[in-house]
């Protein structure tokens, strides 16, 4: 039996996933959390598996994975997300991910996603390859500054957000603009929202 502990910030998505997996009857879900409770749900556990999404309010779904990969090698994580796969895929396998699946696939895709990882196999969409170079690989702080940007936040909010001064931001923007090859923050702002970024 393959012990599964679910976190996401919506417990409608927690209850779903936890009601289809032990129909299976291959997994037994032995915890759920949100984002600010994940490390201690997963240390607590000890799953065989981790299924998350990227988007937690409280907490970087990419460093999570890192650190959950931390905690023991052997636990498998499978990302669940709405987030743009172009844009994350390979983030996530660098983690240390052991599949992407979006949230916008059927159950049964999503429920064969997890027969894979749980077996040992990587799960991602068109198998795991690195980004095109029509979709440039971006760090997280760029990311970070990205989101901010199709909020609208001027330079120093960023700044504060970050902890990080307002010509640092400006860097980030120049970095941005060149590697997306883009004119303008409007441009930014505009791709993010594009690629579900916003």
């Amino acid at each position: 039996m393959c012990t599964v502990v679910v976190i996401d910030d919506h417990p409608p998505i927690r209850l779903a996933l936890k009601t289809y997996l032990e129909q299976d009857g291959h997994c037994k879900v032995v915890g759920e959390s949100t984002g600010s409770e994940a490390m201690a749900c997963v240390r607590g556990h000890c799953p065989d598996l981790v299924i998350l999404d990227l988007a937690l309010s409280s907490f970087d779904g990419l460093e999570l994975i890192r650190q959950i990969c931390l905690v023991d090698a052997k636990i498998k994580v499978l990302v669940l997300s709405s987030r743009e796969e172009k844009i994350y895929v390979t983030r996530a396998a660098e983690q240390g991910a052991c599949g992407y699946v979006s949230k916008s696939s059927s159950m049964q895709e999503i429920m064969y996603a997890v027969q894979l990882v749980r077996s040992g196999y990587r799960c991602f969409p068109g198998g795991f390859q690195p980004l095109s170079q029509a979709v440039p690989i971006l760090s997280r702080r760029e990311l970070a500054v990205l989101r901010f940007i199709a909020g609208g936040s001027r330079n120093k909010e960023i700044a504060d957000a970050l902890c990080i001064s307002p010509k640092t931001v400006s860097t980030y923007k120049m970095r941005l603009l060149t590697k997306l090859n883009l004119r303008t923050t409007l441009d930014l702002a505009e791709y993010a929202r594009m690629n579900g970024l916003s």
